[in-house]
């Protein structure tokens, strides 16, 4: 009998060892220190999200008293929301490790009901979601500047506010350009948004505060470690991003989750009491 394609063999072992039960936290052969905090990151993207994300932990990873590595599972790029969080589910070790999912609401790739579907799934498994409404730019904008303009998915007003912000140094060109000069975060980018992460999450709060629903607030936030799959209802989870429990995702418009993966790392939180920040 023939064996079967040594693709398909590699999947069946990475399904089987993420069934497996295991230790909550464990190093990776490259970080030889075993009491750090390892987070597992799924993206859509795959150039502004993962160099965002290395440089969350070239700045902060090695910070005393805060020792972290937010692994990045790389996927390439064009996945749907849905098949972001199947992939960190299938790429963390554990069903138990700490699990996020890094998508946008654009509405020109008409992924409304693909968004709704992965939040469900999010919860079920236990990932954390951090959704951009309606992209990661925002994110990046908010260091610099508050925004609440109600942009219904596009990008467009964002990307020209960024690229045109006096302290936004080296992103003139941004999303311009291919390479680093595209979507990349290295050099004056990253040297731009190094200090600003409390400026970032203070808007992003704000956002939550000002949510359409009429019942969100930031202070609802939920730092703890999300148990595991099936630990938690849709209601409950939603509720771990401040928003209240019925409040649709796609009408948060704008809005970012991504300071919510920066508080629960301890980052951007100087204004916040140690009460809050645990809460």
């Amino acid at each position: 009998m023939s064996r079967p394609p040594a693709e398909s063999r590699r999947v069946k072992r990475r399904k089987s060892r993420h069934d497996m039960p295991q230790p909550l936290r464990r190093g990776l052969d490259s970080y030889p220190d075993e009491s750090r905090r390892v987070v597992y990151i799924a993206a859509e993207g795959e150039k502004t999200e993962r160099e965002y994300i290395s440089l969350l932990n070239s700045t902060y990873g090695e910070r005393p008293g805060q020792k972290f590595f937010l692994h990045f599972c790389d996927a390439g790029k064009g996945l749907r929301p849905t098949e972001v969080v199947s992939h960190v589910i299938v790429a963390a070790p554990s069903s138990k490790d700490e699990k996020w999912a890094l998508f946008d609401r654009d509405t020109e790739d008409n992924r409304d009901d693909d968004i709704r579907a992965a939040m469900r799934l999010a919860a079920r498994e236990g990932v954390q979601v951090a959704l951009s409404h309606p992209s990661i730019e925002l994110w990046l904008l908010l260091h610099f500047q508050p925004f609440t303009s109600q942009e219904d998915g596009l990008s467009t007003t964002i990307k020209k506010l960024l690229r045109k912000h006096p302290e936004a140094k080296g992103f003139a060109e941004y999303d311009k350009k291919s390479g680093d000069r595209g979507k990349g975060l290295t050099g004056q980018r990253g040297q731009s948004l190094h200090g600003k992460e409390k400026a970032a999450v203070d808007h992003a709060r704000n956002l939550v505060a000002n949510c359409p629903h009429g019942a969100c607030s930031p202070k609802g936030l939920s730092f703890d470690k999300i148990p595991g799959p099936g630990a938690e209802s849709y209601e409950e989870w939603n509720r771990r991003s401040g928003h209240a429990d019925a409040c649709d995702p796609l009408k948060r418009d704008p809005s970012t989750d991504l300071w919510r993966l920066l508080t629960t790392l301890e980052i951007g939180t100087q204004s916040s009491s140690p009460t809050e920040r645990r809460r």
